[in-house]
């Protein structure tokens, strides 16, 4: 972006513990993406180094999961390591 913030979009698919699979798409922004280069060096940023916020919405034709359908989460950025990163993620209720 101009003001130098990065845009996400990302969709990833999950095969989780028990063999179901699970879509997981989001899109979100990180500001003070200077901080990013600390990664390549092998440091881990959290979310009081980076504005990292996402929205997950999953999708799965999973009977067990298939109540993911029907949430929508933020997500804030947890850790990051290079080749890592972990949020935390809240159904919007």
């Amino acid at each position: 972006m101009p003001d130098g913030s990065l845009r996400l979009d990302v969709r990833v698919t999950v095969k989780t513990d028990d063999g179901e699979f699970i879509l997981i798409e989001y899109q979100g922004i990180i500001a003070k993406p200077q901080e990013l280069e600390r990664l390549t060096k092998g440091e881990t940023l959290t979310s009081k180094d980076v504005y990292w916020v996402t929205a997950p919405k999953f999708t799965t034709a999973s009977k067990k999961y298939e109540w993911l359908n029907q949430v929508q989460a933020v997500a804030k950025l947890a850790q990051a390591q290079a080749g890592k990163v972990r949020y935390d993620i809240y159904a919007v209720k």
